[in-house]
C-alpha cells in the first residue's frame, strides 16, 4: 500500500491492507487450512442491532474506532486487508500466539509475523467474538502509525455485518439486517465475489473492456492497476513515476511506476471519464479505493455476496491535477519519495529525497512528525500553488509550483 495526496491519495497508494499467505511456511507444522481458519475468523453476536458510528477521513483512509476489552483505538477499515494487532495491544490484552507465518503484502515485500485471535472485539453496537488477528507494528513502514495505533479492521470482521460508507454525513452505518440500511432503494446492485481468505472481487470495465477488481477500501485512491491489464490497452499516454514504490505494512520496494489516463470507466450503471490509473510491476491485484466513496454512498453487505452503490445527487466528477510529487516519511523528516517526470515539480527542479523543512512559509521543524506529513499534505490536496523549502545537501533551496493536469 501502498506521496502527493492530492492527488486524493492516489500515489500515496498504502496497499497496507493486502497481505497475502504464503502458506508453505509456518512454524508448527500446522496446515495451511488452518491458518485460513484463524485469520478468516470472526463471529457476529450483536443482533437486531442498527448504529451509526463517525469516522475520520485522514487522506483518503477511513478510520474508526474500534474497542478491545475496555480500551479503544484508532483502526483503519479495510476490505482487503486482515485483521490486524499492535504487540502493544497482543501483551496489554495477553494475546497468545497461535502460529507464526510468512506473508507478502501486495508490493510483494514479504515478512514473517505472528497469528493471535482477540477474544472480543467491538465497533459501536457491532460486538465479534474470536477475531483472528496479524500482529503487526509498521516499524518498516512509520507513516502507517500516523494513521492508526491499532491497526486494520479487515475481511472477516466486515464480512460478518452490513456496513454502510456515508462520506457526505462521515458516518459508517452498521446492521445485522440489510433492511435496516437507508439509501438502499436507489443503489446499484453489483454482485461481489469472495476468494478463500474472503477478498471481495466486482467487475468493472475499462473503455468498454470488463476487468475484475478488489474492492479496497484500505487503498487511498479511486484506480489501481496490475502491469498486465494496463499493458494490455496500450495507453499512448503514460507518465513515468521514479522514486519510491506502494508502501506495505512489510516495507517499500523501490521501483517506478506509471500514470495513464483511463478515458472511460464504467461503475455499475455509472460512467466517469476524467479518471487517471496508476500501476507498477509489482502490483499484483487490480484495486478499486477509497475515492468511490466520494462518488457513491456505499452499503458492503458480504455475507450475501452484494454491493450497493447509491450515487450522490448533483456530484461532479472531479478531474485530476497535481504537483507532480508525493511524499514519504523518515524517522524524523518527510522526504520526497516520487517525482512525476514532465510536470511541475520536476521542471522546477524538485529533486527525489529532498526533505520539505517548510510549505507555504510554515516551518515545520516545531512538528511532531506525523502533524508535519498531515499539514504537508492536506496543503498538497488543497492548494493550488505551493512555495517548498527543501534541505538538500546541507543546502536550503525554494521552489514555487503549480498544480497541473497531467494529461
Amino acid at each position: 500500500m501502498p506521496g502527493d495526496l492530492n492527488f486524493h491519495m492516489r500515489y500515496k497508494t498504502f496497499k497496507l491492507i493486502c497481505i497475502f499467505l504464503l502458506t508453505n511456511s509456518f512454524v508448527f507444522a500446522q496446515s495451511a487450512k488452518k491458518q485460513l481458519a484463524i485469520v478468516n475468523a470472526a463471529t457476529l453476536i450483536s443482533e437486531k442491532f442498527y448504529d451509526e458510528i463517525p469516522y475520520t477521513n485522514k487522506l483518503g483512509y477511513i478510520t474508526i474506532k474500534v474497542k478491545i476489552d475496555s480500551t479503544e483505538y484508532e483502526y483503519i477499515f479495510d476490505t482487503g486487508g486482515y485483521n490486524t494487532v499492535t504487540t502493544e495491544i497482543m501483551d496489554k490484552e495477553k494475546l497468545s500466539t497461535l502460529m507464526e507465518v510468512e506473508v507478502g503484502s501486495s508490493n510483494q515485500v514479504k515478512s514473517k509475523i505472528k497469528l493471535s485471535k482477540v477474544p472480543k472485539l467491538q465497533i459501536g453496537k457491532a460486538v465479534f467474538e474470536g477475531v483472528g488477528v496479524f500482529n503487526f507494528n509498521f516499524t518498516a513502514s512509520p507513516v502507517i502509525n500516523c494513521y492508526t495505533n491499532g491497526g486494520l479492521i479487515g475481511k472477516s470482521v466486515i464480512r460478518e455485518a452490513v456496513w454502510q460508507i456515508d462520506s457526505k454525513n462521515d458516518v459508517i452505518r452498521v446492521s445485522d439486517d440489510i433492511q435496516k440500511m437507508p439509501n438502499i432503494d436507489k443503489g446499484q446492485k453489483l454482485k461481489v465475489r469472495l476468494d478463500k481468505v474472503l477478498n471481495p472481487f466486482v467487475k468493472l470495465a475499462i473503455n468498454g473492456r470488463e476487468e475484475e477488481f478488489l474492492l479496497d477500501l484500505g487503498y487511498g485512491g479511486f484506480i489501481s492497476l496490475t502491469e498486465k491489464t494496463a499493458l494490455t490497452y496500450n495507453f499512448s499516454d503514460k507518465i513515468l513515476i521514479e522514486g519510491e514504490g506502494d508502501i506495505s505494512a512489510n516495507g517499500i520496494v523501490k521501483e517506478n511506476s506509471f500514470l495513464i489516463p483511463l478515458h472511460k470507466l464504467a461503475i455499475g450503471g455509472s460512467e466517469f471519464n476524467k479518471q487517471v490509473a496508476f500501476f507498477s510491476k509489482s502490483n499484483n491485484l487490480n484495486l478499486l479505493g477509497s475515492e468511490l466513496t466520494k462518488y457513491f454512498i456505499v452499503t458492503l453487505d458480504f455475507k450475501n455476496k452484494n454491493l450497493f452503490l447509491t450515487p450522490y445527487p448533483n456530484t461532479e466528477e472531479a478531474e485530476y491535477e497535481t504537483f507532480g510529487f508525493s511524499t514519504n516519511i523518515l524517522i524524523d523528516k518527510v522526504y520526497v519519495n516520487k517525482l512525476f517526470n514532465g510536470l511541475p515539480a520536476q521542471e522546477t527542479g524538485l529533486q527525489l529525497n529532498d526533505e520539505i523543512v517548510s510549505i507555504n512559509d510554515k516551518p515545520i521543524e516545531e512538528l511532531k512528525i506525523c502533524d508535519t506529513y498531515f499539514l504537508i499534505n492536506n496543503l498538497l490536496k488543497s492548494e493550488k500553488e505551493i512555495t517548498l523549502k527543501v534541505k538538500r545537501n546541507n543546502e536550503f533551496k525554494d521552489f514555487h509550483i503549480t498544480k497541473q493536469k497531467p494529461f
